[in-house]
């Protein structure tokens, strides 16, 4: 949800606020850069200024206020490096570390590979190093311990595995994001240790075993983050110790027991995320000791008891998501009382008894769903008091809106499916099981049938980016023939590719799909980066692409690539092959050589089916003829689940297409596209 990017953009501050501060500073006095760092920065320069954009410095320096991403300090000693969103593709130059006097090395989103180097560890005076969106592989160097000065480490969003331990002998780090890795086993205990911490971050990865208590002596702590891990046991009583707290998230995880009364003590927090865990008992009246709390997110767990009255007397409360969970009782009329809130989320419990006309006096709510209760009385005085009211899920409208008259009782969407709000349109609608697909004469009823299909034939269904456009004759043309071009079309409205039936569950029951297209590829030049398109499943898309525009869509996205130009950097096997990848990397998963030449501006046609069973497998085939071949060109096993990471309220996927043309002319075009979600065999 919206909120959530933005509170996630403000953890990041630390991280941003460097570069600001960076940018601030080039108004000030130009600075001789100092004799003993002019050779590492020619040798950066000479590496770097290889890759793709433009050139970042010259080779001939005076001024160090005229390089960009470099400040010096007085002397001409170079102090900072931010640079970001780069294609280097390249490890950590190892030369950085004769810069001596460097403070601040901020190098995120530059497509850096390899391990991180220990002679990065000399540098001594380092106090914030921030490599955040990278290809890093390996573990964190047990060398790490020597930055005694460092503050702020950002890891996140790279390969990363193996023990944190190392990280525990850092005296003065306040910042530590590790986000998106491949990190598992158990939290090391030791970062019990970081007593100057204030943002500790470890979504994402694959950690498994319970929560070390010994985070509770974090005592500086603003902010715990271990959501989407494999966390097991329960919630230790020792966090209640940490009265800085203002945000603990802990959700989709398999954590078991009670939630701790001892949380009530947590006096300064403003966000408690526990939602799809295993949690059970009932929800402790002790949490309304939060009179800063503003979210208050426990879905999907295995709750049971009645709703406290209590939690109408937290002032500030703007969500409340108590959905998918076993509460029972009445709706207490003390939560007409949250005067704040915007979002109340109660749906599938089983609540009984009459709607409380206290709920009219919540007149921010946007969102209210009491739908799969057990609960009556009528619904419309209270909708007239929620004047921004947008979306309502009790269980008179839900069931009248898929199929029932307003009090009728019988199966909603004809039995074969389940209510939900569509986030792209903000209506209500039926989404079939799987085998099941709407009715053509009555939409709020599942009948037998396929699943929904996407056919491009007219450019209102398409999403154009970049230099992409529609040709008259329904053609989608990604590149037009000028060189250094990016363009993407993808389809309108996203597709369900996961269904969730059961909130609980991790992925849902997981759709497959089949994409048939033709396109043509025109000659063109070798230059890196270039000369190729990708077919996308993906969560989000930039304006712009990378390396046949897969940098550009983020770390959830699977694509399959179309390349006429063999870069050694990125493991291309040849110049003429078709390539699997995922997590927005340009390296392939797996490659093969294509049967036919590319880009001869000849039509080709392609199909890629992916099923989900058996942990994954998709296959993609490829023709000159429009009748699909027995053999498919290329096999590779992946998890889109896996890849995609959906959550029940985050199934719809974008699909489509990126091009990138490099410094030589080509043009790039889809002719017929058609997209299929189907469901998994057997």
């Amino acid at each position: 949800m919206q909120q959530e990017s933005h509170r996630g953009l403000e953890r990041r501050l630390p991280l941003l606020g460097s570069l600001a501060y960076l940018l601030v500073l080039r108004g000030v006095v130009s600075v001789r850069l100092h004799l003993d760092d002019v050779g590492s920065i020619q040798e950066l320069a000479r590496r770097w200024n290889n890759f793709e954009g433009s050139e970042i410095w010259g080779l001939r320096y005076v001024d160090c206020m005229a390089m960009e991403g470099i400040l010096c300090d007085k002397d001409g000693f170079v102090t900072d490096i931010v640079l970001q969103q780069k294609g280097f593709y390249a490890p950590i130059p190892t030369m950085i570390s004769k810069l001596q006097h460097l403070r601040h090395l901020s190098l995120m989103f530059c497509t850096l590979t390899g391990t991180i180097p220990d002679s990065l560890f000399n540098l001594t005076s380092l106090s914030v190093l921030d490599v955040v969106g990278n290809f890093i592989t390996g573990t964190v160097p047990v060398g790490i311990s020597r930055l005694v000065n460092l503050r702020v480490l950002g890891l996140g969003l790279n390969q990363l595995s193996g023990p944190l331990d190392p990280l525990s002998n850092l005296p003065q780090l306040i910042f530590l994001h590790l986000d998106q890795n491949l990190f598992n086993g158990s939290i090391s205990s030791e970062l019990g240790k970081l007593t100057t911490l204030r943002f500790l971050s470890l979504k994402e990865n694959e950690f498994s075993a319970s929560i070390p208590s010994s985070l509770g002596n974090l005592a500086s702590l603003n902010e715990l983050t271990l959501s989407v891990n494999q966390l097991s046991g329960t919630i230790p009583d020792s966090l209640s110790g940490l009265h800085s707290l203002t945000n603990l998230n802990l959700h989709t995880n398999q954590l078991t027991g009670a939630i701790p009364e001892s949380l009530g003590a947590l006096s300064a927090l403003k966000f408690l995320e526990l939602q799809y865990n295993r949690l059970n008992g009932s929800i402790p009246a002790t949490l309304s000791s939060l009179q800063q709390l503003e979210w208050l997110m426990i879905s999907g767990n295995l709750l049971s008891g009645s709703i406290p009255a209590a939690l109408g007397d937290i002032p500030l409360l703007k969500y409340m998501w108590l959905a998918l969970n076993q509460l029972s009782g009445s709706i207490p009329t003390a939560i007409g009382k949250l005067a704040n809130l915007v979002n109340l989320d109660m749906w599938n419990n089983q609540l009984c008894g009459t709607i409380p006309t206290t709920l009219h006096n919540l007149s921010k709510v946007q969102y209210l769903a009491l739908s799969y209760n057990q609960l009556s009385g009528p619904v419309e005085p209270i909708i007239r008091g929620m004047r921004s009211v947008t979306d309502l899920w009790s269980a008179a409208e839900c069931a009248a809106f898929c199929g029932l008259e307003v009090g009728a009782t019988g199966p909603v969407c004809g039995g074969h499916g389940y209510c939900l709000v569509n986030p792209s349109t903000g209506a209500s609608e039926c989404v079939c099981d799987p085998n099941y697909m709407l009715s053509s004469s009555n939409s709020n009823a599942c009948v037998p049938g396929a699943a929904e299909t996407f056919l491009v034939s007219a450019s209102a269904y398409v999403s154009l980016r970049g230099s992409a456009s529609v040709l008259s004759n329904g053609s989608i043309l990604l590149t037009n023939g000028a060189a250094n071009q990016q363009g993407a079309a993808f389809g309108s409205p996203a597709m369900r590719l996961f269904y969730f039936p059961d909130k609980r569950s991790r992925c849902g029951t997981e759709l497959g799909f089949l994409a048939a297209f033709s396109f043509a590829m025109s000659p063109g030049g070798q230059g890196e980066g270039g000369e190729g398109l990708a077919f996308v499943v993906a969560a989000g898309a930039s304006e712009k692409g990378a390396s046949v525009g897969l940098g550009g869509v983020g770390r959830r996205s699977m694509g399959v690539e179309f390349d006429s130009v063999l870069s050694v950097k990125h493991s291309d096997p040849n110049d003429n092959h078709v390539g699997v990848n995922v997590g927005g990397s340009p390296v392939s998963l797996a490659s093969a050589t294509a049967p036919l030449i590319l880009n001869d501006a000849q039509t080709k046609h392609a199909w890629i089916h992916y099923d989900p069973t058996s942990g994954g497998t998709l296959q993609v085939f490829l023709s000159s003829d429009p009748v699909q071949p027995l053999t498919p060109t290329l096999t590779a096993s992946v998890s889109l689940c896996s890849v995609l990471k959906p959550t029940a309220s985050d199934s719809l996927f974008l699909f489509g297409f990126l091009a990138l043309s490099s410094t030589a002319p080509q043009r790039l075009g889809i002719l017929s596209w058609n997209f299929t979600g189907v469901s998994p065999v057997g």
